[in-house]
């Protein structure tokens, strides 16, 4: 876990707090750092360290959520844990443009209900994927709250178009009370 340590260190600086989920099936730990003003000034960022290395695993990967400080709530870090608890009882990683839900609101004073799966594309270019030790490659997984309609557009016209869509309306990916888009 020193390369990944490493490498959020790198991109992220010093993690402002840090707790764990034990995953007894597994006789392993994930934990989950938060880092402030991360990817930007008033925003907090949640990362996995733990998920990549879980035993008889592809899971080449750890999940990131970011959301305006004020808005980071005990509701978001439930769902991230559940992810992390059903991606521990599977074998399969999630792939980008993967869409998780909808399962009803995320979280308290949100309308959002599904979470989708991308680049982390408000970060810089070279966190999204790290190398660790002994060779393997490690992706960073963004899961971004999204409503429902917008799950429907990407199952009717696919995640390409959904990408395009956010990268021409350009919608604040932090805020869980943003406007739907499409």
């Amino acid at each position: 876990m020193s390369a990944l340590r490493d490498h959020l260190q790198a991109h992220l600086g010093t993690q402002a707090q840090m707790d764990r989920i034990g995953l007894e099936a597994h006789g392993r730990v994930v934990e989950f750092g938060y880092f402030k003003n991360q990817p930007c000034d008033g925003a907090t960022t949640l990362v996995t360290a733990g998920l990549s290395e879980l035993p008889n695993h592809r899971l080449h990967e750890e999940l990131v959520m970011s959301a305006w400080s004020g808005e980071f709530t005990v509701g978001l870090r439930q769902v991230v844990e559940l992810i992390v608890r059903q991606l521990a009882e599977g074998r399969e990683p999630l792939l980008y443009g993967d869409v998780i839900g909808p399962a009803g609101p995320l979280t308290e004073g949100t309308k959002m209900e599904a979470l989708y799966v991308c680049q982390p594309t408000y970060f810089d270019d070279g966190f999204a994927a790290f190398d660790t030790d002994d060779g393997c490659r490690i992706r960073l997984r963004w899961l971004i709250p999204i409503y429902a309609s917008e799950v429907k557009i990407i199952a009717q016209r696919g995640s390409e178009y959904f990408e395009t869509l956010l990268e021409d309306v350009d919608p604040d990916l932090l805020s869980l009370g943003r406007r739907p888009i499409g």
